[in-house]
């Protein structure tokens, strides 16, 4: 393997690794707010940071981190796959988690720079807290997008399994996009995530494989 393709397994691993950690802790971190991410909740939701500030800027803080992390893979991986469709899913899927990390910053604005000050404060809360979750949608939307359109024109390097995980991820990925509209879609995050998080650690996984056996190899 050349030393340009080692780095970007490396890169790969390393961007995989830290979306994976940080949407995970980030999501540990909402235990003090179940209104989170839910159309219905925003009012709670700006109640519950305004109880737990700390936790709240926290999360999100880790949430940008992660989503910025998961763009850098799906661009890493991108340079993986074969021309043409495949490969813009990938660019769709790191242009979604850009602007999610885009808007992961609202709670954290929210926590640290917006004071209670009644009625006028809760408008800016659920202006933020909105566009949070609008974005956070258009991620889903486009994860659902871009894994289709990776595992419809990847034949997932001969794995097939990797093909059908792919297509079920974006299958379970696309009606959470209408997060912003229903908090029904929101539910089926319970299944989506579990499908693309796997996705996203098989892949690297098997990177990291070919990146170890090629150091072994020197």
């Amino acid at each position: 393997m050349s030393a340009p393709a080692g780095r970007r397994n490396a890169t790969l691993l390393a961007s995989g690794v830290l979306g994976i950690v940080g949407n995970l802790v980030a999501v540990l971190l909402l235990a003090d707010q179940p209104s989170a991410y839910r159309l219905g909740g925003l009012d709670a939701w700006a109640r519950e940071i305004a109880g737990h500030p700390v936790a709240g800027a926290a999360s999100a803080a880790t949430f940008t981190l992660g989503l910025i992390a998961l763009a850098i893979w799906a661009l890493e991986l991108r340079d993986q796959l074969p021309p043409g469709a495949a490969r813009a899913g990938a660019l769709i899927v790191a242009i979604g988690a850009l602007f999610d990390a885009l808007g992961t910053v609202g709670p954290l604005v929210l926590a640290q720079h917006v004071a209670d000050a009644g009625e006028s404060t809760r408008q800016v809360a659920r202006a933020l807290l909105g566009l949070s979750l609008s974005l956070d949608a258009l991620f889903n939307l486009s994860l659902g997008v871009g894994l289709l359109l990776i595992g419809a024109a990847w034949d997932g390097g001969g794995r097939r399994w990797l093909r059908i995980l792919a297509l079920a991820a974006g299958l379970a990925s696309l009606p959470v996009g209408a997060q912003a509209f229903s908090d029904g879609a929101a539910k089926l995050l319970v299944l989506a995530a579990p499908l693309w998080l796997s996705f996203i650690a098989v892949t690297t996984n098997l990177k990291w494989g070919t990146h170890a056996g090629d150091l072994r190899a020197r």
